[in-house]
């Protein structure tokens, strides 16, 4: 499932990166019944912070994430099937300014999503892919992997690992690549675009889905793999609002573990029909 995020204006966007406690128990890998999962990523070089704005379809809209930078990607976040609206405006502007990017998308129980938000709309405005994550089991004794393209400046990419397999050939800037199920094991990848090639390492664990976020840094490319999975019990209700004081950097080590090991504040809020509840 597929949903074009349509831009709203001129204005560019970053995503917060949202930290999580620490996990307590044994996660969940998909999501229930009654349950859908969603998660944002960042993928816009070079734009400025944004607040992002979310509620169920028709309801008033709440501040969930404020302030970001390139490269960020969220923890995924429980919601109740249904639809909902999403905007981005720029950080710290008033709700009624208009948004930068809005959009409707719909989520449904026992799914997992990751809206991703690239800078490929007309004249280098946002669009963005709200893109289904396949958290089911992939053959015994390997994992699943797949690549998005964050690059815009390096396009297009191919990522390769050992023994010729192709992970993904030739891949645009703002796409997303298919699955491949792959042994368990280290893998060496080889990042190619254009002259530019890069290589990394990325272990692979059986039984798992990984997302390889492939951005660009300083004329060269990086991989930061991404689990396809919750990384708590069960995940919070999506709004939440978060101070980053602003943008995440787009060099340094991954922004994922990075942000949780800064112990940066969660804070849970009603969405949809359930009452609010302390994690």
């Amino acid at each position: 499932m597929r949903t074009l995020l349509r831009p709203g204006g001129l204005i560019a966007a970053a995503l917060l990166l949202v930290a999580l406690t620490p996990m307590t128990a044994e996660a969940a890998t998909a999501p229930g019944p009654g349950v859908g999962w969603i998660r944002v990523g960042h993928l816009s070089p070079k734009v400025p912070p944004v607040d992002i704005y979310f509620a169920p379809f028709g309801q008033a809209e709440k501040v969930v994430i404020r302030k970001a930078g390139y490269g960020a990607v969220t923890p995924y976040s429980s919601l109740d099937p249904g639809k909902y609206t999403l905007s981005m405006r720029p950080a710290d502007a008033a709700a009624s300014t208009p948004p930068a990017l809005s959009a409707t998308i719909e989520v449904a129980e026992r799914s997992a999503y990751s809206l991703l938000v690239f800078a490929n709309g007309p004249d280098g405005t946002l669009k963005g892919d709200l893109v289904t994550d396949d958290l089911t089991a992939p053959g015994a004794g390997k994992g699943r992997v797949r690549v998005v393209e964050g690059s815009a400046a390096i396009t297009p990419v191919s990522v390769s690992g050992p023994t010729g397999v192709t992970i993904a050939k030739d891949a645009a800037y703002g796409q997303t690549s298919s699955y491949v199920d792959v042994p368990e094991g280290r893998w060496p990848l080889q990042l190619t675009g254009g002259t530019v090639q890069s290589t990394a390492d990325v272990d692979v664990k059986a039984g798992t889905s990984t997302t390889l976020l492939v951005t660009e840094n300083a004329g060269a490319l990086k991989v930061n793999p991404i689990s396809d999975g919750a990384s708590l019990p069960e995940p919070p209700k999506l709004g939440v609002e978060t101070g980053g004081g602003g943008t995440a950097p787009s060099s340094g080590p991954p922004l994922w573990p990075a942000f949780a090991a800064a112990g940066l504040l969660l804070a849970a809020v009603l969405v949809g029909r359930r009452a609010a509840r302390a994690r």
